[in-house]
């Protein structure tokens, strides 16, 4: 399942994120997207989407190096 999280800081790296999700489940993949702005991380996580949607709640509007971030699970799922 697909996590997109928004609003990251500029020196976010792929290595941070995994190391600040994996309490919460095994991460497979982090695609940083560095487009219009501020970073978003697509990450891939071995979860159901009703555990994706929690996950995405928890860290919905989190502070993070002075920055709420944004995270949702995207609608459509599509090719990497």
């Amino acid at each position: 399942m697909r996590i997109v999280i928004g609003n990251l800081p500029d020196d976010v790296t792929e290595d941070l994120i995994q190391d600040e999700l994996s309490a919460f489940a095994p991460v497979g993949a982090i695609k940083l997207v560095h487009e219009s702005g501020t970073p978003s991380a697509v990450i891939e996580m071995d979860m159901s989407k009703a555990e994706a949607d929690a996950l995405a709640n928890r860290i919905q509007g989190r502070v993070y190096q002075g920055r709420a971030l944004r995270a949702w699970v995207p609608i459509m799922d599509w090719k990497k």
